[in-house]
């Protein structure tokens, strides 16, 4: 199992290129300009960037690799402002996932893509969408209408008649309506000397 995972490493690792660029803390992946913004605890090792870096990054304008364990882990960001983007996907969101996803004191670093663009997801989308289908196929079919038949017919504003004839029933009550009785009393010197006694 180890040699597999060892096997797989390499793999990505080859498939991905990695080029120091002409200014400090710039890089070249995969043909597209990157500027490292932010190394805390000197997480950013191109080897394991290398090996667990996908074209689908590619349309994210940051990148964070956060290091737990020994393996990293990616999350995209886009710019901030950018329309339709949730806020928790743009940059500004940064401190919230440091704080709250990052293992505290995790090594972590942020990469500025400096040439994002979309990426065509059309594998991945026919899955999804072949999974969607089989789970709206188990749902309730909601076509609009109630689950029990509504019968429909106008309204009319006069008032019904009571059934059984036109005499109103009244209800009466036994015994002696319960009334609440509140004395209103004012406060005075010496009712404020007595309550300080008490708490003193």
């Amino acid at each position: 199992m180890k040699e597999l995972a060892e096997s797989q490493f390499e793999e990505r690792q080859k498939e991905t290129t990695i080029v120091a660029g002409s200014q400090p803390d710039t890089y070249n992946i995969n043909g597209r300009g990157y500027e490292l913004v932010k190394n805390y605890r000197n997480a950013f090792d191109e080897t394991m960037l290398a090996a667990r870096f996908s074209s689908f990054l590619e349309k994210y304008d940051y990148l964070v690799g956060d290091v737990a364990s020994d393996q990293l882990r990616f999350r995209g960001f886009y710019e901030q402002g950018t329309p339709g983007i949730a806020r928790n996907q743009q940059i500004s969101a940064l401190n919230d996932y440091i704080y709250e996803d990052i293992n505290f004191g995790a090594p972590y670093f942020v990469l500025h893509n400096l040439e994002p663009h979309p990426v065509e997801e059309k594998e991945e989308e026919n899955k999804s969408n072949k999974s969607r289908r089989r789970h709206r196929s188990r749902q309730k079919k909601d076509n609009g209408r109630a689950e029990i038949d509504e019968k429909k017919r106008p309204v009319n504003n006069q008032r019904r008649k009571p059934k059984g004839g036109s005499e109103r029933t009244e209800v009466t009550v036994k015994g002696k309506p319960k009334r609440r009785h509140f004395e209103v009393r004012e406060r005075t010197e010496k009712s404020d000397q007595k309550q300080s006694k008490k708490e003193g």
